[in-house]
C-alpha cells in the first residue's frame, strides 16, 4: 500500500520558514548557500576525484559475483511515499570503489530551503533506454540504464557520501557534501501527478544547484579536448611560446575539429530536457569519464573551433537546431535566468524543442515550463498535465503566445519586445507550421512541436551565433533572413477561436500568383511577363540549383512566369502569398471550410520565388491595395 504524505498548502510562493515538513525532521542544521560565489568558481584544474574504473584482477572479478549475487536475490524496489509540496527526493550514494556494486538511500530535500548544499547532474538515457544496469536503493534492487549506471559509478566518491537524485526526464541533483537527484530514482515515473508536480518545482532546484552534465565515458581525443578547453580558457602557456603554440602540441588543428565534432554528436546534445537544466543553472561543468571541463571553457572553444564546411546538404550547418546553434541558444536563456528574467522568445523554444528528442511529446512544452512568462497568467495551469492530450496541448499553447505577443503588454515589457521583434516572433511559429510540416491533426497554422527540422530554412538563418549576450532576448535578431517579402508591419493577425473542429487564424495577405506546373527537377527559365528572364535576389545565398536549399523540396512554375521551390507535396493549383509582416512568401491550399464570409486556406509551407521584387518587398509595396484578410485552419 502507498502512503500518501501529508500535503503542504498548494501555493509555491510562501517564505515561512518556521513551516517545515515532517518528512525534513531529521535533525539537519541549516546552511547558508549563496549561489552568487559559484559564478566564477573553477574546481581544481577543472577536476575532481572520482571513483576509479574496474581493476581487472581475480579479487575484482570475487567481489563482483559478489556484488552480481546481492543485486540478483534483492527485493525490487517500490514507492511507499509521494514527492509534493516544496519537497524532492535525493538518492544519498554510498561510498565504494571499482566493482562494488552502487548502493543508494533516498531522503527528503526541500526545493525552498535545502538542509544541505547539492548539485544536479544532466544526462541522458544513452544509447539504449532499457533499463539493463541494476543497482541497491534503501536495500532493494533498482534498475538503471547503463548510462546512469556508469555515471554514478564515475561520481561515487570512495570515502565520502554523494547525494544524488535522477530529476524527470532524465535530471540528477547531487550536493557538494555529495547529493544529487535522479530521474529513474527520485520520481515516481509511473505516478503522472507526481511526476508534473516536480516539473513545476524544477526552477527551484535548480536555481539552488550546481549542475554536472554527464556526455558519457571518454573517447580517444575526448581527454585531449578537455586539457586544450581548459588551457585555452586560462590562457596557460610558457613566457616564451604564443597560447597557439601550446595548445597545438595538444591537438592540432584538425584534430581539434575532429574532436569537436565527435562531441557535438554525443547524445546528451539532443535531449530536450538539457535545455532547462543548463539555462537554469548557477554554474554548470561538463564531464566525460573522469575529465571535467567549465561549460563556459567548452562553450568558449566551441565558439573558436571553425568546422570544416562539407559540400552539399550537410545538416550540421544546415538545419536549424544544429548543435551549435543550440548550445548558443542555452547560454543566451542562461544569461537570462542570471538576472532574474522569464523567457519570452518562441523562436527559439521551437528551433529548439523541434530538433529535440523527448520520449513524451508532451515534453516539447513542458520542458520549459519554468523558463517562460506563460506560467504566471491566470488563466493557464500551475502544474504540467501528462493526462492531457497532445493535440489539446500543442493547440493551447499556440493560442496563448499569439494573443500573449499580440496583445499583452505586460508580458512584452519583460523583454523589452519591440513591434518589430513581436513580429519576427509571430511570424517564426507561422513558419514553423503548415500541413507539410505536421504529424499531428492541428490546424495548419499551429507548430507541430514533434516535427523535427529536416530542411535549411528561407525565414531565418541557421548560424551559430555564438556571442555574449545579455539577458534579454536578443539572440533571435542575429538569425533573421535576409528577405523582406511582406515588409514590416502586420495588419491584421487574431484567433478566431473554435468553429465547429477548428482554430482559425485571421491574417492579412497579398494573395499573388497559383502553381501552374511542379517538377522534381529544376524547371527551365520562363520569361516574365516584361520579356525578361527572372533573376534570383539581390546577394541572395539560395538559387533553385542550390543543394542545401533544395533538398526536400520540389520546384514549380507559376501562371505568372515565376519559378522558386516548396516543400514536397505542392500542388498544382496552390496558391502563392505574401503575409504581411513576413519575411518570405508561403505556400496555401484553398480549404473547404467557409468562416463567416471569407474563404478558408490551408498553410502549407514557406517558399522560395525566384524573384527580386518578391522577396525584398517591392512587389507588396506596389500592390499593398490589394491585400485581404484570408482565414487560415
Amino acid at each position: 500500500m502507498v502512503s500518501v504524505s501529508p500535503r503542504l498548502r498548494d501555493s509555491l510562493d510562501y517564505e515561512d520558514p518556521e513551516e517545515t515538513d515532517p518528512r525534513l525532521s531529521f535533525g539537519f542544521r541549516s546552511l547558508s548557500i549563496n549561489s552568487a560565489e559559484y559564478e566564477n568558481y573553477e574546481p581544481h584544474g577543472d577536476r575532481r576525484a572520482f571513483a576509479g574504473s574496474p581493476d581487472p584482477g581475480a579479487r575484482r572479478m570475487k567481489r563482483q559475483r559478489q556484488s552480481d549475487h546481492t543485486l540478483d536475490h534483492a527485493v525490487p524496489f517500490e514507492y511507499k511515499t509521494v514527492a509534493d509540496g516544496d519537497l524532492f527526493r535525493i538518492a544519498c550514494i554510498l561510498p565504494g570503489t571499482q566493482s562494488a556494486h552502487v548502493e543508494c538511500r533516498l531522503e527528503w530535500e526541500s526545493s525552498r530551503h535545502p538542509e544541505k548544499d547539492y548539485r544536479c547532474l544532466s544526462y541522458c538515457w544513452g544509447e539504449t533506454i532499457e533499463r539493463n544496469a541494476a543497482i541497491l536503493l534503501d536495500g532493494f534492487r533498482f534498475a538503471v540504464t547503463r548510462n546512469l549506471h556508469r555515471a554514478l559509478q564515475c561520481i561515487r566518491k570512495p570515502n565520502a557520501e554523494v547525494r544524488l537524485c535522477t530529476y524527470y526526464p532524465h535530471v540528477n541533483f547531487i550536493s557538494r557534501s555529495s547529493s544529487s537527484g535522479v530521474d529513474q530514482l527520485c520520481i515516481n515515473q509511473s505516478d503522472l501527478d507526481e511526476r508534473a508536480h516536480q516539473v513545476s518545482i524544477m526552477k527551484h532546484i535548480f536555481n539552488k544547484a550546481r549542475v554536472t552534465v554527464w556526455l558519457g565515458d571518454e573517447d580517444d581525443r575526448s581527454k585531449k579536448l578537455c586539457e586544450y578547453a581548459r588551457k585555452m580558457g586560462r590562457g596557460e602557456h610558457a613566457p616564451r611560446d604564443s597560447p597557439k603554440t601550446v595548445l597545438s602540441r595538444i591537438l592540432s588543428q584538425r584534430q581539434l575539429q575532429d574532436a569537436v565534432h565527435r562531441l557535438l554528436q554525443r547524445p546528451w546534445f539532443g535531449r530536450v530536457w538539457v535545455v532547462p537544466e543548463v539555462a537554469l543553472a548557477r554554474f554548470t561543468e561538463v564531464a566525460i569519464g573522469s575529465e571535467l571541463v567549465s561549460w563556459d571553457n567548452l562553450v568558449r572553444l566551441i565558439k573558436d573551433t571553425q568546422l570544416p564546411r562539407k559540400g552539399g546538404f550537410d545538416k550540421q550547418t544546415a538545419l536549424l537546431g544544429n548543435p551549435r546553434q543550440r548550445i548558443a541558444i542555452i547560454s543566451q536563456m542562461n544569461a537570462s535566468q542570471r538576472e532574474g528574467l522569464l523567457h519570452t522568445d518562441i523562436t527559439q523554444l521551437l528551433i529548439l524543442a523541434k530538433s529535440s528528442n523527448a520520449t513524451d511529446c508532451r515534453d516539447k512544452i513542458y520542458a520549459y515550463f519554468a523558463m517562460t512568462l506563460l506560467r504566471l497568467r491566470p488563466d493557464y495551469r500551475e502544474i504540467p498535465d501528462y493526462k492531457r492530450s497532445v493535440e489539446r496541448l500543442y493547440i493551447e499553447i499556440a493560442e496563448h503566445y499569439v494573443n500573449s505577443i499580440r496583445y499583452d503588454d505586460y508580458y512584452s515589457r519583460w523583454h523589452g519586445l519591440n513591434e518589430q521583434r513581436r513580429t519576427q516572433q509571430l511570424m517564426s511559429m507561422l513558419y514553423s507550421a503548415g500541413r507539410l510540416h505536421q504529424h499531428f491533426d492541428l490546424p495548419s497554422w499551429m507548430p507541430d512541436w514533434t516535427f523535427a527540422w529536416y530542411q535549411a530554412p528561407f525565414w531565418c538563418t541557421t548560424e551559430s551565433n555564438l556571442a555574449i549576450f545579455p539577458g534579454r532576448d536578443e539572440w533571435s535578431t542575429g538569425i533573421r533572413s535576409q528577405y523582406r517579402a511582406g515588409g514590416e508591419t502586420i495588419e491584421t493577425l487574431e484567433v478566431l477561436g473554435e468553429t465547429p473542429s477548428q482554430h482559425c487564424l485571421r491574417i492579412s495577405a497579398l494573395l499573388f500568383d497559383t502553381v501552374a506546373e511542379v517538377s522534381e527537377t529544376t524547371p527551365a527559365s520562363t520569361p516574365s511577363k516584361d520579356g525578361n528572364s527572372p533573376v534570383s535576389p539581390a546577394e541572395s545565398t539560395v538559387t533553385l540549383d542550390t543543394s542545401t536549399y533544395s533538398y526536400g523540396r520540389d520546384f514549380f512554375t507559376t501562371k505568372k512566369g515565376l519559378r522558386g521551390m516548396a516543400t514536397r507535396g505542392i500542388q498544382t493549383g496552390d496558391v502563392l502569398a505574401i503575409l504581411l509582416g513576413g519575411d518570405v512568401p508561403v505556400m496555401l491550399r484553398s480549404a473547404s471550410v467557409i468562416y463567416v464570409e471569407e474563404v478558408a486556406y490551408t498553410l502549407l509551407c514557406e517558399c522560395f520565388v525566384q524573384s527580386d521584387d518578391v522577396m525584398q518587398g517591392d512587389l507588396i509595396r506596389t500592390d499593398l491595395w490589394l491585400a485581404e484578410d484570408i482565414v487560415l485552419c
